[in-house]
């Protein structure tokens, strides 16, 4: 078994390649294979041999006779990576460019899929396949000090830190991201409950819903490390309940508690104002996230697969593809900008997926280190990572790196086999491992 080291390249053209080609053949800057002929130089050395005399020719002739053997068998095994390397371009090639194949991989990581037609190199038909490994890297962090409950919560402040809600309590604390060290705040008004919510508006504030079927509304100030009530929710929040920051002066909130109530706050008119009903009733694993531009994500959660999608400028709401399963508490949404949205299923699961904006389909991601119930909740930080609490009345605490797509690619002819694993990321292809048997 050979272990070639890690290769990147970039994918040169959108052509298919060309793999009829007998003889040496570069695989597309993944690996070269040289050939070094020695047929050329048999029959001199035989002619010297004759020259000398009988004596001489018959075990020369054995050992030129072993010697264009060995040759034609170094040639054959070539001859065989070479078609299974040609596999495994062809494969690449496939998932750079052919957009069925690559949806049919992603939605089934761990299953090995055949790309077609078949080919036929230097007389070799290889076989081949590739198969998806599931986007992200789970990190276990710093425990949060004490087990989190339904209505945890977290926000990023877009520096150094993220501020969290435990749940069934007061408790506000905050964690560093460089110092992987959490401390206590100043605790909320009143206990969190089912429903409560997070979100920071830049600057000095970050806004809390109290959820567990109140209406309390809180402002916490960064500096003054204080709480301050604000103006009531128009009806009270339970499971379900979440904000979304857009920008500007606006505060999105669902209401849950299995109802269609979805809200506006004004920060700086210190009011709320009712807006379009959600196109059901919204329960726990109820999440929302906003993506920049006009839209708002929504999860229904109620144990339902239902997705939505709300624009601010239309006041209106449209349904999206489905989650692949029904989502529970504690549901959650993050948004990688320039990228997907990340969700928890909640539902007492390990289930993580990424959902694919322009193309409205969800792929499975990396599955959570431990089952994600009430309290879980996730928040994106930057720099591909996000960060997230496992709830379910325990202290984990969690980060998760974005990883670009990775594929396991196998290339089988006549007995050579090549297994690879690749990154994309856009059209650069990074070759992990290269091992050849």
């Amino acid at each position: 078994m050979r272990d070639n080291p890690l290769q990147t390249f970039k994918a040169p053209t959108r052509s298919a390649p060309c793999l009829e080609k007998r003889g040496t053949h570069p695989a597309r800057g993944i690996r070269t294979l040289e050939l070094a002929s020695e047929a050329g130089g048999t029959l001199p050395a035989t002619l010297w041999a004759l020259a000398i005399g009988g004596l001489l020719v018959a075990p020369f002739l054995a050992y030129v006779s072993t010697s264009l053997l060995a040759s034609r068998d170094a040639h054959g095994a070539a001859r065989k990576e070479y078609a299974a390397n040609a596999g495994v371009e062809y494969s690449i090639w496939h998932l750079l460019y052919d957009a069925a194949y690559r949806l049919q991989v992603d939605l089934a990581p761990g299953t090995p899929y055949t790309p077609g037609p078949a080919i036929t190199v230097n007389g070799l038909s290889p076989t081949m396949s590739a198969q998806a490994i599931p986007i992200g890297i789970w990190t276990a962090m710093t425990d949060h000090p004490t087990n989190v409950a339904a209505g945890g919560a977290l926000t990023y402040d877009y520096g150094d830190y993220i501020y969290a809600l435990r749940g069934g309590s007061n408790q506000f604390r905050r964690y560093s991201i460089s110092g992987n060290s959490w401390i206590s705040r100043a605790n909320t008004p009143a206990n969190i409950g089912t429903g409560g919510a997070l979100a920071y508006v830049g600057g000095d504030y970050i806004f809390a819903l109290r959820g567990g079927s109140n209406r309390q509304f809180y402002r916490y100030s960064i500096s003054g490390n204080n709480w301050t009530a604000m103006t009531l929710t128009p009806a009270a929040i339970g499971a379900g309940g979440a904000l979304a920051f857009v920008g500007g002066d606006y505060i999105f909130a669902l209401r849950g508690a299995n109802q269609r109530q979805f809200y506006r706050y004004s920060i700086s008119g210190n009011s709320w104002s009712s807006m379009t009903l959600t196109p059901a009733a919204v329960g726990a694993g109820g999440a929302l996230e906003f993506t920049g531009g006009d839209y708002i994500y929504a999860l229904r959660g109620s144990t339902t697969t239902n997705f939505y999608r709300y624009s601010i400028s239309g006041n209106s709401w449209s349904t999206l593809a489905s989650t692949p399963a029904t989502v529970a508490a504690d549901g959650s949404l993050t948004f990688q900008p320039g990228g997907d949205i990340f969700a928890f299923r909640g539902n007492n699961s390990t289930t993580v997926w990424h959902y694919r904006i322009a193309e409205d389909i969800w792929i499975p991601a990396a599955v959570a280190p431990a089952t994600v119930g009430a309290g879980g909740a996730m928040t994106y930080t930057g720099s591909n990572f996000i960060y997230a609490f496992r709830g379910n009345s325990q202290p984990n605490f969690w980060r998760f790196e974005i990883t670009p797509p990775r594929f396991d690619i196998t290339s089988q002819a006549a007995g050579m086999s090549i297994a690879t694993r690749i990154e994309i990321n856009g059209t650069i292809v990074t070759v992990m491992t290269w091992d050849v048997q």
